[in-house]
């Protein structure tokens, strides 16, 4: 089996063939994919992503889950959010995001707005936005409103091909198609 680094260093080369940013033909209806990797190699993936975003042509957008999921609520909210989690915990706090989050005209609209101009999006910080946003919910949103932009999701955690298991014990459905990017 290839090492992380191994995989990024196959997937960066991919992302930057002739075509990959519109894909033509049978499959290419949702372009999404995913780069899962073992959780503990999470500081490689954000350097190894941190230096490509540098060097490469490619016009392409970061989308942490975790900053995505703070770019909804105003300064004021988010220290309104803190005081609730002090006060009831991590469900509270779920139970006060969670009707945001459901409206999928919100993250479809935040999502637009931040990629408009992105050949290639990227899906980082998927296990700091846990439980809050799954990388789930947002690719299911997503993929509804028939959103075409390739899409690759840095997974801390395993994809079966089938389903997602975030860092490889949290067992979530996918309703939603993704590929192995490598």
């Amino acid at each position: 089996m290839k090492s992380t680094y191994e995989r990024l260093d196959q997937m960066e080369k991919r992302i930057n063939q002739e075509g990959f940013t519109q894909p033509k033909g049978i499959g290419s209806d949702i372009p999404h994919f995913v780069l899962d990797y073992p959780p503990e190699d999470e500081l490689q993936v954000r350097v190894y992503l941190k230096n490509m975003l540098k060097r490469t042509k490619l016009n392409i957008k970061e989308v942490n889950l975790f900053e995505f999921l703070l770019s909804f609520f105003e300064e004021d909210e988010l220290e309104e959010l803190y005081e609730l989690e002090a006060e009831e915990g991590i469900s509270g706090l779920n139970d006060a995001i969670e009707p945001i989050l459901n409206e999928s005209n919100t993250i479809i609209d935040q999502f637009k707005e931040f990629t408009d101009d992105a050949d290639l999006i990227f899906i980082t910080g998927v296990g700091t936005a846990h439980p809050f946003l799954r990388s789930s919910q947002l690719l299911k949103a997503v993929s509804s409103k028939g959103y075409k932009k390739p899409i690759v999701l840095f997974y801390p955690g395993e994809f079966t091909g089938l389903r997602l298991k975030l860092f490889g014990i949290l067992d979530y459905e996918d309703d939603y198609q993704l590929s192995r990017i490598s």
